[in-house]
């Protein structure tokens, strides 16, 4: 074979040999391009919320009725109830040579009573026996888990009163199912209390209203301590000393007044929460003492920080509702920020020309979009949705945009790299 004939197969075989190793090249890089796994998520809008948890410390306007020694006393209006102008509201039963013993322990057969006779009342109103039913079963749930819940958080004064409570809710129960009426049942138990006044004996006195005003039976010796009239005037460490003060007796109190409608809440929280609440502003906060019931608070004060404590913030409230349990100490919530937005996961967001984004399947494309950052959670951050980027002025075009595909897992992303 001649030499000329040789260099040509030679040349042949070697434009062979590369055509087959571009081929090579170009079927790797396609299963490359077209067989990586992906994950992707669509865009969807979300939002978070900041949740201040706090305790409060209430102040009301309340004028504690006393008598001169300690007497059990039969109450003749139901607790919070409205009493009228020179109406006789309550009625002491003093006996000379009774223990503190005996006293409370006639107080608590006299209260009992008296709670089981408000229900039965309360049923009457309601229209219909299976109305009277569901909503003493519902009482009796209530009360129940209050129980619970106060157990749980170590309050045990609260789980006992609040134990009390549900005993005259399950008796009640029990009455409503039985034989006899409402009417006789009341009757029943009002003399059932008369024979326990007439064998107690003792001298009687009366208390009268003046004018017109709510009254409460139980008084828990610090309506002396966070005074009503001062809330306006009082700085932080007076604040903070009225915290430590220890109650006052209540042996003698036969109950008090509540004269206004009008009561406070003082919270103590830090600057960062505090910056939350403008003066003026009305805030929903959920009472977790007393089932989550929510009211409006208006802030009225900020009583400066000092070196050891923090500030304290005062709401007002117009709103009483029924069956609210006015505890001095509860614990809130209430939510003070609200942010909406895409959630994009940490492991997704990108820094593409100095730019923070994400990247993008888009007709079996990569594209990169830039999102507005405007909160990192846990494992996520939220930015700022298409519309809101278009308020601000952002280019339209390149930002995020509500069920884009975002990228949460691949490799070697770039612009226009394709997915089959």
């Amino acid at each position: 074979m001649d030499r000329a004939k040789a260099r040509s197969i030679a040349l042949r075989c070697s434009v062979v040999l590369v055509a087959i190793g571009m081929l090579v090249y170009i079927i790797h890089y396609s299963l490359g391009q077209f067989s990586t796994t992906l994950s992707t998520l669509p865009a969807q809008e979300i939002t978070d919320y900041t949740i201040l948890s706090a305790e409060v410390y209430v102040f009301r306007d309340e004028q504690v009725i006393t008598s001169e020694s300690p007497a059990p006393v039969q109450y003749l209006y139901s607790n919070g109830e409205r009493v009228p102008r020179d109406a006789v509201y309550a009625v002491t039963h003093y006996k000379a040579d009774a223990t503190p013993e005996q006293v409370a322990a006639l107080q608590e057969q006299l209260d009992d009573i008296g709670e089981q006779i408000a229900l039965l009342e309360s049923s009457d109103k309601a229209g219909s026996l299976i109305t009277s039913l569901k909503q003493n079963q519902e009482s009796v749930k209530q009360s129940y888990y209050r129980v619970l819940e106060d157990l749980a958080a170590g309050t045990y004064k609260n789980a006992l009163s609040e134990s009390r409570d549900l005993l005259s809710f399950m008796s009640t129960y029990g009455m409503l199912t039985g034989t006899y009426s409402s009417s006789q049942m009341i009757a029943a138990l009002g003399l059932q209390r008369q024979a326990l006044l007439d064998g107690w004996g003792g001298t009687r006195v009366s208390y009268q209203t003046e004018f017109s005003t709510n009254f409460e039976h139980k008084c828990d010796g610090y309506e002396g301590v966070f005074d009503y009239s001062g809330v306006m005037d009082m700085t932080a460490e007076e604040f903070y000393a009225m915290t430590e003060q220890v109650p006052a007796s209540t042996e003698c109190a036969v109950g008090k007044m509540i004269n206004s409608h009008t009561w406070y809440a003082a919270i103590p929280m830090d600057q960062d929460s505090a910056e939350k609440f403008e003066m003026g502003g009305t805030y929903t906060f959920s009472f977790i003492d007393n089932g989550g019931t929510e009211l409006p608070m208006t802030l009225q004060r900020v009583l400066e920080a000092t070196e050891e404590r923090e500030g304290v913030l005062i709401f007002s409230c117009e709103q009483t509702p029924p069956d609210f349990s006015f505890l001095r100490t509860q614990r809130v919530q209430s939510v003070v920020e609200e942010i909406t937005g895409y959630r994009v996961p940490t492991e997704a967001l990108r820094v593409h020309n100095s730019e923070k984004g994400v990247f993008i399947l888009e007709d079996s494309s990569v594209e990169f979009r830039r999102v507005t950052v405007v909160r990192e959670g846990a494992g996520y951050y939220i930015v700022q949705t298409f519309e809101q980027d278009a308020v601000a002025g952002a280019g339209k075009a390149k930002y995020l945009q509500r069920n884009d595909l975002i990228i949460t897992a691949g490799r070697d992303l770039y612009i226009g790299k394709m997915y089959g």
